[in-house]
């Protein structure tokens, strides 16, 4: 070795080590500790770096000449430069930086004569894989998605050698991949590793926009960190990306042309640590991504002008019968100029219907103006559910209406009629909200409300199956559907909790926090399985699965005030926190999200399948839990993401393609599915009630 040139990280633990040889050079990462350095990468240079030119890339390390490394004079940076393969000069520059992540600044230049077509360039970071390792891909790859349906397909990382999952950067809500392993199975710690990209964008004359990329690389004895030019891999398969739920396509758009003297430029930064909870080295990217990406969302209206809006729009969804029906239709096909209606006019109880969510924000919105008709509605609403939707079996409840028909329906699943736990919790729970509010304003809740919550309760305490946890949806009959271990039935631990504020029945609180401890030791104890399939369509990892996690965590954080619950609480907001955006991706020119400067940044993805925006999250509590703990970090991603989500929302007649004010598409595409730099007419009604239900909670915190 001709020399070798150490940094050390400001707070004195990390070290980054590099020098050159007759052959090469070399580069350690490691950190400080008692008993002396530590590595857990130790490699030849041309092993981390890698080239190729033609269709498909390759992986193949680089041959390096004239390489140097050097100090640069006062300042704690290593310079490192090589000529690679004979047509490039690499240049390599790391510091650490005031917060002791390692910044990486690269570069590639053709010093060819000729132009380098098809080409692909990065950084392969070969990475311990211990007895047992987890990879963290936001919105993308959660411990390699053990929960999804064989027959779907999602990112997996466990394929075999050199089989992999990089996507481009703008799939990506924090552009980065957390890397955790541990030495032993038995071993009380782990460590972690992450790779940021810090996102750049070059622009072809057409406006096209390309970005890197970022993923993961599973090889035999380690897990290898990749940041690329663009080129892509899915599930071992290189050119191909997911475009579309349970679909992929060739996509060669990765691929970049360097004329002679043209280079390219990546800004990374590097972040290890030790004695990390296994499983939580995830949380690791969210505690680094406010820092790395300040990220700054849109608020294009104010908290009353979406009020305004989407309360419109809840008005264009209320439908009443000839026989007593009463409620607020799932789907309002006027709303969408030319569009054929695709379901007849129905109720929805939960899920993307939300129907007694609806309720309470009419009454909400009647409690505070004085409106005596809108008070009326929510309670008529919410009789016609009661006094309709028994069934057989006592506890269960029907959770469609057929308004066209006059039929009360099951929802469908595998084939048979279920009542789905999530849906059912969401429903009970909404119903005690509904009979606590009036509670609060002096008001007599309704002759049945605190019966039928009761007798939800007492379902929900004697159904959990023996791993503790709910099935995903009941048989009609009130046997288990499914015994698989899911995050589905959660919200039915959130009803047991809002039965004991409504009732103060202790049997209902007891049984809501032992539901809860099931699924913190099913779930985030070790995130061997992540939170999945609450949603009813998707059968994987899921956004949502984890947001109900939170709301139970924070649920019964609030009854009880127990740290416990506040860091299982915090657990969950930092897992659904990387499926939010930290960064803002440009589109390319001619696009509806280029022309309207869409802003991502605050929006939050769905699931490992389904890779879009939608307004699906928990902005109020998240900023509330915030407020209540001094966390000022989850105080502003809550209400930037809360005001972020007024994009989309049609102000007027005609835009984002709908005719009735205040209703907004479900899809916003920011990246290759279903076509990037638009959003959708899809609207099922929970766009409506997510949005108004935080609003109207927002304007009452901001109003005193």
């Amino acid at each position: 070795m001709r020399a070798v040139h150490a940094i050390v990280s400001r707070d004195g633990r990390k070290l980054a080590e590099a020098g050159a040889h007759a052959e090469g050079g070399r580069l350690r990462l490691g950190r400080r500790g008692a008993q002396g350095d530590s590595w857990f990468l130790d490699e030849p240079l041309e092993n981390l770096l890698t080239f190729s030119e033609g269709v498909p890339w390759r992986t193949a390390a680089v041959s390096l000449e004239d390489v140097y490394v050097c100090p640069s004079g006062e300042e704690p940076r290593l310079r490192i430069s090589a000529v690679a393969n004979g047509v490039l000069r690499i240049k390599l520059e790391l510091a650490f930086d005031d917060h002791s992540l390692l910044r990486l600044q690269v570069s590639w230049t053709n010093i060819s004569a000729r132009t380098l077509q098809d080409a692909a360039a990065g950084l392969l970071l070969p990475l311990p894989k211990g007895e047992q390792s987890k990879v963290t891909i936001p919105h993308m790859l959660y411990n390699d998605n053990p929960s999804s349906d064989l027959q779907r397909i999602v990112p997996k990382l466990g394929m075999g050698p050199g089989r992999g999952v990089i996507c481009e950067e703008h799939r990506l809500p924090i552009p980065g991949v957390n890397v955790e392993w541990q030495e032993s199975r038995e071993g009380e710690t782990a460590s972690c590793f992450s790779l940021f990209s810090i996102p750049s964008y070059s622009e072809t004359e057409e406006g096209t926009v390309h970005y890197g990329s970022l993923g993961a690389i599973d090889e035999e004895k380690s897990i290898v960190a990749a940041a690329l030019s663009g080129v892509v891999m899915f599930n071992g398969e290189k050119d191909v990306v997911c475009t579309a739920k349970s679909r992929t396509d060739n996509w060669r758009g990765g691929y970049l042309s360097l004329a002679p003297g043209q280079t390219l430029a990546k800004e990374y930064a590097l972040d290890w640590s030790d004695g990390v909870l296994p499983g939580r080295g995830f949380r690791e990217l969210v505690r680094r991504a406010p820092y790395l990406y300040d990220p700054r969302g849109a608020e294009p209206l104010t908290v009353e002008e979406i009020v305004r809006l989407k309360t419109n729009a809840l008005d264009g969804r209320w439908r009443t019968g000839g026989g007593g029906e009463a409620g607020y239709v799932k789907f309002a096909p006027e709303a969408v100029p030319g569009r054929a209606p695709k379901h007849p006019p129905h109720f929805m109880y939960g899920w993307t219907g939300q129907c007694l969510k609806l309720a309470w924000c009419d009454l909400k919105l009647g409690l505070r103006r004085g409106e005596e008709d809108r008070i009326a509605r929510a309670v008529q609403a919410a009789d016609f559910y009661l006094h309709g939707s028994r069934t057989a079996a006592q506890g269960l409840r029907y959770g469609m209406f057929n308004l066209a028909e006059g039929r009360w329906d099951h929802y469908r699943w595998n084939g048979e009629e279920v009542v789905p736990s999530r849906a059912l919790g969401e429903t009970i729970a909404d119903l005690a909200d509904l009979a606590l509010e009036l509670r609060s304003h002096g008001r007599e809740i309704p002759a049945g409300w605190t019966e039928a919550v009761r007798e939800a309760a007492d379902w929900f305490r004697r159904s959990r199956l023996p791993s503790g946890v709910y099935p995903a949806a009941w048989r009609t009959d009130g046997t288990p559907a499914d015994e698989m271990i899911t995050a589905a039935g959660l919200p039915c631990t959130i009803a047991l909790a809002k039965a004991y504020r409504l009732g103060g029945d202790p049997a209902d609180l007891a049984a809501a926090e032992a539901g809860l401890r099931s699924y913190y030791e099913a779930h985030a104890a070790s995130f061997d399985r992540p939170f999945a399939r609450s949603t009813l369509d998707a059968r994987c990892e899921d956004k949502e699965a984890g947001m109900y996690y939170f709301l139970a965590a924070y649920e019964l954080y609030t009854l009880t005030g127990r740290d416990e619950y506040r860091e299982w609480t915090e657990i969950g907001a930092d897992w659904i926190l990387t499926f939010v955006f930290h960064w803002n991706p440009v589109y390319d020119r001619g696009t509806p999200f280029r022309e309207r400067n869409f802003l991502a940044a605050g929006w939050p993805g769905v699931s490992v399948q389904n890779h879009h925006l939608d307004v699906y999250f928990p902005t109020y509590e998240l900023w509330k839990l915030g407020r209540m703990t001094g966390r000022s970090d989850y105080e502003r991603m809550g209400r930037m993401s809360f005001g972020v989500m007024g994009q989309g929302i049609c102000t007027e007649s005609g835009e984002y393609g709908f005719s009735r004010a205040g209703e907004q598409g479900e899809g916003f595409f920011q990246t290759n599915w279903n076509g990037r730099g638009h959003s959708n007419t899809w609207n099922p009604s929970w766009v409506i009630a997510l949005v108004l239900q935080n609003a109207l909670r927002f304007r009452e915190e901001e109003s005193g």
